[in-house]
């Protein structure tokens, strides 16, 4: 097989279409077509089920594409390390970034990578921080700053800089104005969150343990996948949320939203770089964690 080939199936595999597919990559339909057969052929099992509606990847494919974008983040490694002889005149990068971490840290420092190193390229995938690292472990991503730390030893993390949850109100709301409250008032209450695998969600629940709090017991009436999504919600006067103190320092200032303590809760979270353990890193992959740790790592 050759590496053509593995980009063929990967282009048919995330579009989900053979015609889709070779438009991607602009070649025929009959084309791709062959090539993804050779490829059945060569592996001896079928990749790829096909119909009316499209192409849909087996149980083999499905390991196939992982391993097939392995081999290819391989490769543009070793593009990229050819690139570093020429002072990463040209090179890009794939980077993960979960929900705070890419609005409030990677903005940050683009400016200065700009300044020092203006031929990367980089592109900043975001969910949250489970899918950031399940992108890590597939090779779509060579690094990623989340909210979260792994416990996959094949994951190495470094620690960044600290976030703050706080407990936020609209102005309809029955907390607004109030100081603090107790933790027991916080079962009465309705709360928006964040989705399940989010950084934010993981340390709420390691402080509601540590107080006795059973999560169960708490009404969530509604889940967002971000934090602008949760922040926005909430000023309307819906619900209440524990947010990134990072991110609503505006509303804060304005008056959009109203920050209430809970008696003996602070929720606290580290930001993470996190890379694979034994992977040599792109030079541009090296630039960017260098950056990150020169402006946001944690010093003893």
């Amino acid at each position: 097989m050759t590496l053509r080939q593995l980009e063929l199936f990967i282009a048919v595999a995330e579009t989900g279409s053979f015609s889709r597919g070779a438009e991607a990559i602009y070649l025929t339909q009959s084309t791709v077509s062959q090539h993804v057969s050779s490829l059945e052929e060569e592996v001896g099992t079928r990749l790829l089920d096909r119909d009316r509606n499209g192409a849909f990847l087996t149980a083999a494919g499905q390991v196939f594409l992982q391993h097939a974008r392995r081999i290819l983040a391989e490769r543009d490694l070793l593009l990229q390390a050819l690139a570093a002889f020429t002072g990463l005149e040209e090179a890009s990068l794939d980077i993960g970034a979960s929900n705070i971490p890419a609005n409030h840290l990677i903005p940050a420092i683009l400016p200065v990578l700009a300044k020092q190193h203006p031929g990367i390229a980089l592109t900043v995938q975001t969910g949250d921080s489970r899918e950031m690292l399940d992108k890590l472990l597939s090779a779509e991503v060579e690094l990623a700053v989340v909210g979260s730390r792994s416990g996959d030893k094949r994951i190495m993390s470094l620690p960044l800089v600290s976030d703050l949850l706080v407990l936020v109100v609209g102005p309809q709301h029955l907390w607004w104005q109030r100081q603090e409250i107790s933790v027991e008032e916080l079962t009465a209450a309705l709360f928006v969150m964040r989705e399940a695998g989010s950084g934010s969600e993981q340390a709420l629940q390691e402080e509601f343990r540590r107080l006795g709090v059973v999560v169960e017991d708490l009404t969530v009436a509604a889940r967002l996948g971000s934090n602008e999504a949760v922040c926005r919600t909430v000023a309307s006067g819906f619900g209440c949320a524990f947010v990134s103190e990072r991110s609503v320092q505006r509303e804060l200032q304005t008056g959009e939203l109203w920050r209430v303590s809970v008696t003996g809760m602070r929720v606290g979270r580290q930001f993470w770089l996190a890379s694979l353990r034994g992977r040599t890193p792109s030079p541009a992959a090296q630039a960017v964690a260098e950056l990150l740790s020169e402006t946001y790592l944690v010093k003893d």
